[in-house]
């Protein structure tokens, strides 16, 4: 009896990087595996080629349908040009009156709904058709939150049929406090509309009053949606909505295979039901753990970031605050070039590890200005059981620290750790020094460089027999499907 077909869909570069050693670990196992992109990016083509060298098929979600653009497309050229413009008349100051009044209380966005109700029902006919062409016996996804979009509409036809639905996350970060700091987060950086708050006009107070459960209250005191309601409404209209709208990951999955107890406490906070729930480590990290004490890794490691095997040296993580939009230029390097120098100081190499938005040509600066390295062949996870100390501002990956057992110090520029008691318990590592100054990391970092003079690479291998996180994935949907 031939296994049965398993399909990996991915709506962001990140949930592929996490699930990828599961992909090969299902591939090399004799399984059917199929992976379908729901995303267009400059990443895109990179893991559609990967796949395909390894044989597996890879199906690309319709540009429109799918998040974001195929990376060589440009834009739609100039607007053409008005003929003529027409002389003003009383009629047309009291048109432009009524449109401006419109938009003041934001009843114009009606004419946007007609367009979301459609985008909704297209992207509800792809997956359907995509289930039943590709017949898969379980789908995984990511632990994605969305309204409206193509990985809802997958959830649905998998819920029409019965097929059951796992997630691989792309973060420890899940749960209610989550999303109501996130967001937050994202409507002071400027990354989210203001037009999400419900007092941001008449029709969000409408669909407020008609759907509370629509809303939250964050923790600046203010009550908001998530996305635009407008977009919500077509999404429940058209059955693509989430069955908890302030809850990451959706309670459709039969198994969430959470990085820690940390990420399952955050969910069991929320009444998420503890069965579902695997505490099975990022599947990511199963190739470092086993590199770890390999010789020849280590000595390539150490070459590539220029110092020799076994050298104490600073994991300093840039902050894309310009890369993300929630600050100007101006302020980002003022920032990076103040923080940078108060690492430097502490007399330790440094090493730089880029997020994917940061163009690593600018930033090759630094290296000859203030004598680190950027690592470009070893992501940040690849550095960090070797590290002495590790710097960064408030993310997801300083929950390594824990992992790795390693002093960190976190640069918080934009006050997310004294913003208000909810963000800091989310973003609060146990044990980690918070630096709000360049003068404050320096102090930080030369407190801890002081006791770092034996070499950092202690992290201990898994005990022998230690299940690896593919493993464990593998191992729960085997058995769920034998059992079903």
């Amino acid at each position: 009896m031939s296994p049965p077909a398993i399909m990996f869909v991915f709506t962001a570069e990140s949930y592929h990087r996490e699930a990828a050693p599961v992909i090969d670990d299902f591939a090399r196992r004799g399984w059917p595996v199929r992976v379908v992109l729901g995303f267009h990016s400059e990443h895109t083509r990179r893991i559609e080629e990967a796949c395909r060298k390894k044989g597996i098929p890879v199906e690309l979600v319709p540009a429109g349908a799918a998040y974001g653009k195929p990376a060589d497309a440009g834009d739609a050229g100039p607007v053409a040009p008005v003929a003529e413009i027409a002389r003003e008349t009383v009629w047309a100051r009291v048109a432009g009156l009524l449109r401006e009044r419109l938009r003041r209380t934001g009843i114009g966005r009606l004419r946007h709904f007609p367009g979301y109700v459609a985008q909704c029902l297209r992207r509800r006919r792809i997956a359907e058709a995509l289930i039943g062409r590709l017949k898969p016996s379980a789908v995984v996804m990511g632990s994605y939150h969305s309204s409206g979009q193509i990985d809802n509409a997958v959830a649905r036809a998998c819920r029409r049929r019965s097929i059951p639905m796992y997630c691989i996350p792309n973060s420890p970060y899940l749960g209610t406090l989550t999303l109501r700091v996130g967001r937050l987060n994202h409507l002071e950086q400027g990354m989210a509309s203001p037009g999400i708050r419900v007092r941001h006009g008449l029709i969000n107070r409408v669909l407020g009053w008609l759907f509370p459960s629509w809303t939250s209250v964050l923790p600046d005191g203010d009550r908001a949606f998530y996305w635009d309601p407008l977009m919500m409404l077509a999404a429940t209209l058209t059955g693509l909505q989430m069955n908890r709208l302030w809850l990451k990951p959706a309670l459709d999955f039969k198994r969430v295979f959470v990085f820690s107890d940390y990420s399952r406490d955050l969910l069991l906070a929320d009444g998420y039901p503890a069965g579902r729930i695997v505490v099975s480590a990022p599947p990511l990290l199963d190739a470092v753990r086993e590199r770890i004490g390999d010789a020849a890794h280590e000595e390539a490691l150490f070459s590539h970031i220029r110092l020799p095997a076994g050298t104490p040296f600073v994991l300093f993580n840039v902050e894309p605050s310009a890369e993300h939009d929630y600050c100007d230029w101006d302020r980002h390097w003022r920032q990076f070039h103040e923080t940078l120098a108060a690492v430097a100081a502490c007399g330790l190499p440094v090493v730089l590890s880029l997020h994917p938005l940061c163009r690593i040509d600018n930033y090759r600066f630094a290296e000859a200005q203030y004598g680190v390295t950027i690592s470009t062949d070893f992501r940040i996870h690849d550095l960090y059981p070797y590290c002495a100390i590790s710097v960064s501002f408030p993310c997801s990956t300083n929950l390594l620290a824990l992992t790795f057992e390693k002093p960190l110090v976190i640069y918080d520029h934009f006050g997310i750790l004294t913003r208000d008691e909810e963000s800091r318990t989310l973003n609060m590592i146990p044990g980690a020094c918070v630096a709000q100054s360049a003068g404050e990391v320096a102090e930080c970092v030369r407190t801890i460089a002081a006791g770092a003079t034996e070499r950092s690479g202690g992290f201990p291998r898994p005990p022998a027999g230690a299940a690896r996180a593919a493993d464990i994935i593998f191992s729960t949907i085997e058995g769920d499907l034998s059992n079903a």
